[in-house]
């Protein structure tokens, strides 16, 4: 049996490669023995990083024309490269998967293009009606043409099952595509990290261990902010924490979820700061090894939604920075709203009191139900796919055979 997940599952920033192996964990304890493989629509073949950023190079061309340029250069690397690899990828697929992440989100037009050319390929391969949508993130709006895309996308892969991370990306995704559907709602896969990567975590020795995620100006997308000298103060911010913290005890960590951008302002922070005051953790370049990073820590503080998934799963209290509704929204699922700062550059002394409050809460409830109802909808959507009866005949063929 084979079975495709189609997203970005070697992006340098690994949350998404975190995702992936959730995903392919979960479906591999629920049919052994399947071919669960990744096609990345952006291209990928694995975890090398480009030394030139894409959205960098995207950043510089005028904005009026950068939706156009992002459909050219999408659709050059259609014909060129993507569209035989897809279908190489594809063939024999009984069931393809698209998610999770915030993969219907329209930044330039670059998901809603990537997306629609894999539908394309979908249909003409007959695939159409064996595919999956699942856990993905909803962004609230979309350009026109955005639109226009998402629903010619949805008509191709006629999805057979439907979920979103949260309740508010499915009131979206129902929204933009002006259309009665059944959206099922299901927590992010990264919940599931302690199960997948255990064999990979690190034995821990608990002690005063603080992890700052640094996220770059350029990653976080936070738009007039940037006309506020937003990347200057995010940068104190980073600065100042990090001093206050080790003058109050804590051993801080610096690391990055893996994006270029974030790695280099980490490395600049860290020159600033001193050997002496931080630890500057090597880029990680597996989803293991970011899953590992954080397990050695005692607590967070992270832009990242994926750092806060992760250390989440692993019972590590965390504070989520503002920059993206998707961590709020994270936050409200497990019952933490508190331990969410809303403002765009927190008082630092502010971030460091709740992060106290934060180690004497612990961890909650939610996790063991959040935990259940994302393996209820793994068997949903095996079930709705059909791929569950075709194991059981399967299974009962192979028994009728041996006796």
């Amino acid at each position: 049996m084979k079975i495709v997940i189609c997203a970005v599952p070697y992006s340098p920033n690994l949350g998404d490669g975190v995702i992936y192996e959730n995903i392919r964990q979960l479906l591999l304890e629920r049919i052994p023995g399947a071919q669960v493989s990744a096609l990345d629509i952006a291209g990928r073949d694995d975890f090398s990083v480009a030394t030139v950023s894409k959205k960098s190079l995207i950043n510089k061309v005028p904005k009026l024309l950068q939706p156009s340029a992002v459909c050219v250069y999408f659709g050059l690397q259609y014909v060129l490269r993507w569209r035989r690899k897809w279908i190489e990828r594809l063939t024999g697929a009984d069931l393809v998967m698209i998610g999770g992440g915030q993969l219907l989100l329209d930044v330039h037009l670059n998901f809603p293009v990537k997306l629609f050319l894999l539908s394309c390929v979908l249909k003409a391969m007959g695939k159409s009606g064996k595919v999956a949508v699942f856990g993905v993130g909803v962004s609230p709006s979309m350009s026109a043409a955005g639109t226009w895309l998402l629903r010619r996308t949805w008509c191709n892969l006629a999805p057979v099952y439907v979920s979103t991370r949260d309740s508010a990306s499915a009131e979206n995704l129902q929204r933009i595509l002006a259309r009665p559907l059944e959206v099922r709602v299901t927590p992010d896969p990264g919940i599931y990290s302690q199960q997948t990567f255990a064999d990979f975590l690190p034995q821990r020795c608990r002690g005063n261990i603080l992890g700052i995620c640094i996220s770059s100006p350029l990653e976080l997308n936070q738009g007039d902010m940037e006309k506020q000298d937003y990347g200057q103060r995010i940068s104190a911010y980073f600065l100042e924490l990090a001093r206050q913290a080790s003058a109050s005890g804590y051993q801080v960590h610096l690391f990055t979820n893996g994006a270029p951008e974030d790695e280099a302002l980490k490395d600049m922070l860290a020159a600033d700061l001193g050997r002496g005051l931080v630890f500057n953790l090597p880029r990680p370049t597996l989803p293991a090894q970011l899953v590992a990073n954080i397990s050695r820590c005692d607590s967070i503080i992270a832009h990242r939604l994926h750092a806060n998934i992760v250390a989440y799963s692993l019972d590590i209290p965390s504070i989520g920075l503002s920059w993206d509704s998707k961590v709020r929204s994270f936050f409200s699922l497990t019952g933490r709203d508190d331990f969410f700062m809303q403002e765009s550059i927190p008082d630092v002394a502010g971030t460091l009191e709740l992060l106290q409050q934060a180690l004497r809460a612990g961890a909650g409830d939610e996790k063991t139900c959040l935990t259940q109802q994302l393996t209820v909808e793994i068997s949903a959507l095996l079930s709705d796919s059909g791929l569950t009866a075709k194991m059981l005949s399967l299974e009962s063929a192979a028994g009728a055979g041996v006796s």
